[in-house]
């Protein structure tokens, strides 16, 4: 077969559409492959982390922090979500594909920025046993997990973890407790509540994960159509809330243990299960509850050990 030279300059093009942007290229004509050079680039945060997994998944082993235009070299960039890197003195880790740049920037060598000294993580003080999530208040925190926004409140050492998604059939969240205290406590998931508060007050329906999972095949069960965010009412007291644009690290000391599930997992394997958690254990699942199309704001409490935790969330105008 004849090959024209329009044939093999469209091929040539589509060849390099898919390359990654740091693939490792031949040195000369050695036949040696050299080491691509890129730059952490830090849209909105101070800092980048570098994690041991390719998949980071959650809770991430984090290895380093990376400064804002730190020179790093590519050692993996297959053009998926992270790419394997070294630093300049020989730590080896993954870092997120959109943080990284060929074009260099202002970097200040880690020897002038001395690492912060670890700090215990801010417990919220119960009013009436009650915990409720506020922008920038001790305890309170948010962050991004896979996309989805996360609300986590500390208390008495314990951390509650929750994100809330619309699957465009029902409402679906990911909860994680970890208990740091000192006695055990116990997680109820059929205690666990979800309010309308706007435009009706109404409670939400828990759903059955055994009753779901005769739909699970049909229906948009794992996926979310729409992310909530923290209520405007949680946010407007507090004179942090700048700070909700959040990213997606944190710098913060609650370790981010929100477990990400995946679209093949049963709604019974990941459902949350009854437990009693001891003292440096944690647990991780779902909740699904009925949809309300128009609802606007909204309530989630968990009654985890003596503490109830209220997490204010919002869906917006969805579009």
């Amino acid at each position: 077969m004849v090959v024209s030279a329009k044939q093999m300059i469209l091929g040539s093009a589509l060849l390099l559409a898919g390359t990654p942007l740091f693939a490792t290229e031949t040195s000369g004509g050695s036949g040696v492959a050299a080491t691509p050079r890129a730059y952490v680039k830090c849209p909105g945060v101070t800092n980048i982390p570098m994690t041991a997994d390719a998949e980071q998944a959650l809770p991430l082993t984090q290895i380093a922090v990376l400064a804002c235009g730190e020179p790093v070299s590519v050692l993996v960039d297959n053009g998926s979500y992270t790419a394997r890197i070294r630093t300049a003195d020989g730590k080896e880790g993954y870092v997120a594909y959109m943080y990284l740049t060929k074009e260099a920037g202002p970097y200040q060598p880690k020897s002038d920025t001395p690492e912060p000294t670890p700090v215990q993580p801010t417990n919220a003080v119960p009013q009436n046993a009650v915990i409720r999530w506020n922008a920038g208040a001790p305890g309170c925190e948010q962050f991004v997990s896979q996309g989805s926004l996360v609300e986590s409140a500390t208390a008495n050492g314990v951390t509650v973890q929750v994100s809330l998604q619309d699957t465009g059939w029902k409402l679906r969240a990911t909860v994680t407790v970890s208990n740091q205290g000192s006695d055990k406590v116990y997680v109820l998931p059929a205690l666990v509540t979800l309010d309308e508060l706007r435009p009706g007050l109404r409670s939400l329906r828990q759903e059955s994960p055994t009753k779901l999972t005769h739909n699970e095949a049909n229906h948009q069960l794992m996926r979310a159509e729409y992310t909530a965010q923290p209520s405007p009412s949680a946010v407007a007291y507090r004179s942090g809330s700048a700070t909700l644009n959040a990213s997606p690290y944190r710098t913060s000391p609650t370790q981010d243990t929100l477990r990400s599930s995946t679209d093949f997992a049963s709604v019974r394997d990941i459902a949350l299960k009854t437990v009693n958690l001891a003292p440096g254990q944690k647990t991780s699942g779902d909740l699904w509850f009925a949809r309300d199309p128009s609802a606007h704001e909204l309530s989630m409490r968990l009654s985890i050990g003596d503490v109830v935790y209220d997490f204010p969330f919002s869906f917006g105008q969805k579009k």
